[in-house]
């Protein structure tokens, strides 16, 4: 996959932030096409393929495309749970589906939004589309044995934090050490890819162990402030949750 990435020379940005957007252009911001993406396919060891869609909005702010006409997949049906929403910027995997074997490759995913129609490639079964970039976390979050075909599968909100330290064999540390009774600040992340559809995803934050208490500023936001009581090691979870499934960091903090 090639991701186009555009430069602002720091003259440009300078002028941009001083003179702010006009109203024409805030409205041009919300009249951009979206651009649905075939990102590839990877082969099950039951025989199965699992089939990766994301899109491209160049909008400023979430756009609701309902599924219909505008929004639909051929041949029939045309809903799939395929995403209706469509956050700002490049999205990868919000459209992950299970087929059997004998897949044709005949799948199109369309979208029409401002007055532009754009769909995915109609040429899915190459070499050159197999799936490689996340393949295996990909693999890791479906059971294809269970899963329905020919639709979007909701999976697990994937759940990171910001400044985690991942060695293998060892606790997952943040590299940032902390003060006792100072505020803090913890940079969670919760991604979701929408199903079920009309569901909120929610964030959850508890201590497990450590020496003295922990108290966070707001517990259910990802990211938020903290305060520890006394220095030590604490490990802190982050869960998220689409309303169906749920998935979970856990993160050691050296607190001094």
């Amino acid at each position: 996959m090639t991701v186009v990435r555009a430069s602002v020379t720091p003259c440009i940005l300078a002028c941009l932030l001083l003179v702010g957007p006009s109203a024409a252009d805030s409205a041009a911001q919300q009249n951009q096409p979206i651009y649905p993406s075939y990102e590839g396919y990877m082969k099950n060891p039951d025989g199965t393929l699992t089939l990766s869609f994301g899109y491209y909005s160049h909008n400023a702010e979430v756009i609701t495309v309902p599924n219909g006409p505008d929004n639909a997949f051929a041949p029939l049906p045309g809903d799939r749970q395929q995403p209706t929403v469509f956050k700002p910027g490049h999205w990868e995997m919000q459209c992950v589906m299970v087929v059997p074997g004998n897949f044709d490759g005949k799948l199109v995913w369309t979208v029409t939004y401002a007055g532009k129609t754009t769909g995915t490639s109609t040429r899915m079964i190459q070499s050159n589309w197999f799936l490689v970039d996340g393949a295996e976390d990909l693999a890791k979050s479906i059971d294809t044995k269970t899963a329905r075909h020919g639709v979007c599968l909701n999976r697990a909100p994937q759940v990171s934090v910001l400044g985690a330290v991942r060695k293998r064999g060892a606790p997952t540390t943040l590299a940032t050490p902390f003060v006792a009774g100072q505020q803090e600040s913890l940079f969670g992340s919760i991604q979701d890819e929408g199903q079920p559809r009309g569901r909120q995803t929610t964030a959850s934050w508890k201590q497990i162990s450590g020496p003295g208490i922990t108290k966070f500023e707001d517990p259910q936001a990802a990211r938020t402030h903290v305060v520890f009581s006394m220095p030590g090691e604490y490990v802190l979870e982050l869960t998220g949750s689409d309303g169906e499934l749920s998935a979970a960091t856990r993160v050691t903090a050296s607190v001094k």
